[in-house]
């Protein structure tokens, strides 16, 4: 656990890191990750993208609470074998 070099209390993961700890667990969607309190996660995602992680974005349609069909992005991590090691 990394700690608050000023405070010395637990530091708290950036909203980057708790995206990517999110996905290594498996996809998730624009809402979950704003559930997760992450409002910009698309710059999060295009930021991971720039450091080198391979993240993949499908449109996927839903109901939302008024019956109207609106489309939210899923993303998924691409893990390589090198990647793996």
């Amino acid at each position: 656990m990394k700690f608050d070099c000023i405070n010395n209390k637990p530091k708290t993961p950036s909203q980057r890191e708790r995206v990517l700890n999110r996905l290594r667990k498996g996809s998730v969607t624009s809402w979950e990750l704003s559930q997760m309190g992450i409002l910009g996660y698309n710059s999060r995602i295009m930021e991971l993208r720039r450091a080198g992680h391979e993240i993949i974005t499908v449109m996927e349609e839903v109901q939302n609470q008024f019956g109207e069909t609106v489309k939210r992005g899923r993303f998924s991590l691409l893990v390589s074998e090198k990647s793996k090691s």
